[in-house]
């Protein structure tokens, strides 16, 4: 029987990151019954109850070492682990990790990372020194392993393979209907249009009447469900502009897990997104998306589809974002096969994981 430690940002009600477990903790029960997972969390408790797996404080220094000491295979992923742009200790955290299986003599493995941005000279130096010494790496789109061959990861050590959610299956419609008729929409002769941003981009006055401008507009003709994928910071965009938008504009409140999620997001018709798991869920669930650029990976997962954000929250646009629906809307169909065979590419790049993990069990 295998012992297998898996660390990442799980235990935040992050829908992206929570999805990722699970559709890894799937894969590795699929590989092998036997096998015995630990996840290093923030919430061990509902990690526990939530995947059926063990779980321990990923801050309490001595239980992530004795996990890892008792283990054979530490696996880092997936998700966006090491880079310091929007925080300059994650990184450190997720290779003290690393050194951690190292030291100890593991079998280690990142999987599925996304890689950057990596500002810091000393962060790229201490990033390469490390994965030069896993046993293999493999990323989530080709930016990343460009990277880590522009700042001396050995090329021979990373493989191209893709988030780890495209590896999730769709689920029935019906949760997804449940949770919008408890929203109260009513009118179902209306099209679906969600909208996935973070909460933390809409702070500044301005910023907010765009995008009230843009839900009230497009709830003309759609019924507008805001999603919040990073639970804690993302419901937080209701309290800011709910009193100013007008009918058929609903929020999402209540908490709900990724398969819930995945129902919802086949019930829509379109999504607008900036947070990267949402335009990953979309492409699952089969729906056309417009994408919104505020980290370079939103740039690299639309670059592996051979499509592009509309816009930059940096210049946030309602006119692009309004386009980029219209395109949609004037062939849908054609947009739909274009989703299809994204997500046939992308799950083609995702059997690179199979592949290695099968070596390693």
């Amino acid at each position: 029987m295998s012992k297998i430690v898996i660390s990442g940002f799980y235990g935040f009600h992050n829908i992206g990151d929570e999805a990722i477990l699970k559709a890894l903790t799937q894969e590795l029960m699929d590989l092998d019954k036997s096998i015995e997972i630990t996840v290093l969390s923030h919430n061990p408790e509902e990690t526990m109850a939530k995947f059926k797996v063990n779980a321990v404080n990923r801050r309490d220094v001595l239980k992530v070492f004795n996990a890892i000491r008792k283990a054979d295979i530490l696996l880092s992923g997936g998700g966006s682990l090491l880079q310091d742009d929007t925080s300059a200790r994650s990184i450190h955290y997720y290779l003290a990790i690393l050194r951690m299986g190292l030291f100890l003599r593991k079998k280690v493995f990142l999987i599925s990372n996304g890689i950057g941005p990596i500002n810091r000279p000393s962060n790229r130096k201490h990033v390469a020194k490390v994965l030069n010494r896993v046993n293999h790496s493999t990323v989530r789109d080709n930016n990343s392993r460009e990277l880590l061959i522009e700042i001396g990861v050995n090329p021979e050590k990373v493989t191209v393979s893709a988030d780890l959610v495209v590896g999730m299956p769709m689920e029935s419609l019906d949760k997804g209907e449940d949770i919008l008729n408890k929203l109260g929409i009513a009118d179902h002769s209306r099209k679906n249009l969600a909208i996935a941003i973070r909460q933390k981009d809409f702070r500044e006055q301005d910023r907010r009447d765009a995008l009230v401008q843009l839900a009230n507009e497009l709830a003309r003709e759609y019924n507008v469900v805001f999603i919040p994928f990073y639970y804690k910071n993302d419901t937080k965009i209701y309290n800011d502009i709910h009193m100013d938008t007008d009918e058929h504009v609903y929020f999402i409140t209540d908490k709900y897990n990724s398969d819930e999620f995945m129902s919802l997001l086949q019930n829509m018709h379109i999504l607008v997104g900036s947070r990267l798991h949402s335009l990953i869920f979309s492409l699952v669930a089969e729906v056309p998306f417009v994408g919104i650029s505020y980290d370079p990976k939103i740039e690299n997962f639309m670059d592996m589809i051979d499509m592009a954000p509309v816009c930059s929250m940096k210049n946030f646009n309602n006119e692009s974002i309004k386009t980029g629906i219209m395109e949609i809307e004037r062939d849908y169909d054609q947009a739909i096969v274009k989703v299809l065979a994204a997500k046939q590419k992308l799950k083609e790049c995702l059997a690179h994981n199979d592949e290695m993990l099968k070596k390693v069990l």
